[in-house]
């Protein structure tokens, strides 16, 4: 039975755990980071009870190629280790303690859009397809070995952050469960990718999420659903105060408006001029308090001007 050690701090990573660990695995160790969970992580979670659940030693680090992390792990005699929901790359020595290598998991079709953000950036760029892919990690570059096997998942036109999120969650454990089984066993293929095919999407911050209310309202309606929950959601300023729009839909509405002038209330929102048409705003975060339908009317003045 391969001796196994997982990798993660967030909670795709904690399901695809117990579902290796259903898979045969001889789960040996699991390296995580340091409590307490963080809400402003993404996805970040506990595996406390994972640990005591499967009677396994827990490493909380904040360095996982950091040198006593790397002496730790190969204590445990790994033959496979898994690195799935963990935001650092791992280096060489850490690489060095898995006798049958290092494994990741991506949430897109490799080669393709490598590097990070894959669930915003899918959105945004009008994806109607994107998938998971199980890949061996042979270097400290990202996303880019030898691939395992893949499990596709297609976008709705009105997929939004936080459904994709879920759908490439359970994608994840069929990942799982179809390819990992033949990886504990040695009999698993391994495609190299094809560097002439790849592509990279850059990191996103908070801070990307500005809204421009010049976009055309198709866009922005992109813009809003990339980055609605479990993100910090696409944001804009009324007066002083960010106000962070969850949920809104376009219009074709052209008007003379400056762009970002609220120019409407109605029963779902308000209607903001933005490029050649509108938005209707339907629910939003102003000073910690979320809005919804007419109490945005309540908040937001006809004329006001976003931004």
């Amino acid at each position: 039975m391969a001796r196994v050690v997982w990798v993660s701090f967030d909670v795709v990573g904690r399901e695809c755990l117990l579902a290796t660990a259903e898979a045969g695995a001889d789960v040996v160790g699991i390296v995580t980071l340091p409590g307490p969970v963080r809400p402003e992580v993404s996805g970040m979670c506990a595996f406390d009870d994972v640990a005591a659940r499967l009677g396994v030693e827990l490493l909380p680090t904040p360095d996982v190629n950091d040198p006593a992390t790397v002496e730790a792990v190969a204590s445990w005699r790994p033959d496979l280790i898994f690195v799935v929901g963990w935001s650092q790359l791992v280096r060489a020595p850490f690489i060095e303690t898995a006798a049958r290598g290092v494994y990741g998991m991506h949430p897109t079709l490799l080669p393709a859009h490598r590097g990070r953000a894959p669930i915003p950036w899918a959105i945004i760029h009008g994806l109607s397809l994107t998938g998971v892919t199980l890949f061996q990690i042979v270097d400290p570059t990202a996303d880019s070995g030898p691939i395992v096997g893949q499990v596709e998942v297609p976008i709705a036109a009105d997929e939004t952050a936080s459904t994709l999120y879920d759908r490439l969650n359970d994608a994840h454990l069929e990942l799982v469960r179809r390819f990992v089984p033949a990886l504990l066993d040695g009999t698993a293929p391994h495609h190299p990718q094809d560097v002439r095919r790849s592509s990279a999407w850059p990191r996103r911050t908070p801070a990307d999420g500005i809204v421009d209310w010049t976009t055309r309202p198709a866009f922005l309606d992109a813009w809003v659903r990339a980055q609605t929950r479990p993100y910090p959601g696409a944001f804009t300023f009324a007066g002083d105060e960010r106000l962070v729009i969850w949920r809104a839909s376009p219009l074709d509405e052209p008007g003379p408006e400056r762009a970002g002038t609220v120019v409407d209330h109605r029963a779902a929102g308000v209607v903001v001029r933005c490029g050649d048409g509108a938005l209707l705003v339907q629910e939003a975060e102003l000073a910690g308090e979320v809005l919804t339908g007419a109490a945005l009317g309540a908040r937001l003045d006809v004329g006001e001007v976003l931004g």
